[in-house]
């Protein structure tokens, strides 16, 4: 989903019960505080353990038994922040990452996504958009920040290609694509189309087939580049 669209209803609404546990990992003492501060006031996050970006992340993950989402700014203190991203996502122990940073390129960007981040956020927006893709992620959604999808639809691909990729997927498919892109996760495309939980699964699994993509997000980016979600304008980068 991208902060163009303000935050879906779906995503700000008070949440029941369900608690989601997150790992907040930030070089900067300052951001980290603030972070685990506005994190911990929220009545649906349990924030497990806060540190830097570097390895003491995956121990931290490695120790929570249960564990929804960690936020990782990237690329980190000593750069090796990326390669997290793909432990992280493929260790005994997967958990999905919304990569956060303070300063921006398309590269960086892109090699978060290409390593398996679910969500990359700008930490210059305002608090209640990291509200919104801490629950996208965590919720099996993805978030991407405009500037982030305005820049990836520039990279050098061809759009032909990914409309052909498009066509392979049924019309219900492409309804599960475009409120995945719009950060909805698996519950609440369910309850959107009036599907079971596992008939979502499903479908994304052979969306994910169809499209040739490994995980969610670089679905979620064929289907801007092809078109089959239209991209706001996106808001400048604070300076």
């Amino acid at each position: 989903m991208t902060n163009s669209d303000n935050l879906s209803t779906a995503l700000l609404a008070p949440r029941g019960p369900t608690i989601l546990r997150v790992v907040v990992a930030c070089d900067h003492p300052l951001t980290r505080t603030g972070l685990v501060a506005f994190l911990a006031s929220c009545p649906d996050i349990d924030v497990l353990a806060a540190t830097g970006s570097g390895p003491e992340v995956v121990r931290a993950a490695a120790e929570a038994l249960v564990l929804d989402v960690v936020l990782l700014e990237v690329p980190g203190a000593d750069g090796t922040a990326i390669e997290l991203i793909g432990r992280l996502g493929t260790g005994g122990w997967p958990v999905r990452v919304l990569a956060l940073a303070a300063g921006y390129t398309p590269q960086l960007a892109w090699a978060a996504v290409r390593a398996g981040a679910a969500g990359f956020l700008l930490l210059s927006r305002p608090p209640e958009v990291l509200l919104g893709a801490v629950r996208a992620v965590a919720t099996a959604g993805v978030w991407l920040d405009d500037v982030v999808v305005r820049d990836l639809l520039l990279e050098p691909v061809s759009r032909t290609a990914d409309t052909s990729l498009i066509r392979r997927l049924t019309v219900r498919e492409r309804e599960v694509l475009v409120l995945l892109a719009h950060g909805l996760g698996n519950a609440e495309i369910a309850e959107r189309l009036w599907l079971s939980d596992g008939t979502v699964r499903t479908h994304i699994g052979r969306i994910l087939m169809k499209l040739e993509c490994r995980d969610r997000t670089r679905a979620v980016v064929v289907a801007y580049r092809s078109g089959l979600v239209r991209v706001l304008p996106a808001e400048p980068v604070p300076a």
